[in-house]
């Protein structure tokens, strides 16, 4: 399988990505590359591998640590409340 010109053009237009003419073939090229690398990893024999093994049974977990709020920092809100900074509404 190969990315043709036309299909680069196509993939920035449903992106909505301007892309220059010279930038197309760089595109191509790249994800050409991608794609044989793919396909050479479909080669590996992994007929001997179990699907099932996992290779690590311990789970990471990460400790958060509260750090009390410097009265400083919350001097130069425009708005605060319980000690935390006020924002406008981003999503409707």
């Amino acid at each position: 399988m190969s990315v043709s010109v036309d299909d680069v053009k196509k993939v920035s237009k449903l992106a909505k990505i301007k892309v220059s003419d010279e930038k197309v073939v760089e595109l191509q090229r790249s994800l050409n590359n991608v794609l044989d690398f793919v396909e050479q990893l479909s080669e590996i024999d992994c007929s001997m591998v179990d699907d099932s093994v996992q290779y690590s049974t311990k789970i990471h977990e990460r400790k958060d640590i509260v750090i009390p709020t410097d009265p400083t920092i919350m001097s130069n809100a425009p708005e605060k409340e319980c000690n935390m900074f006020v924002v406008p509404k981003v999503i409707g």
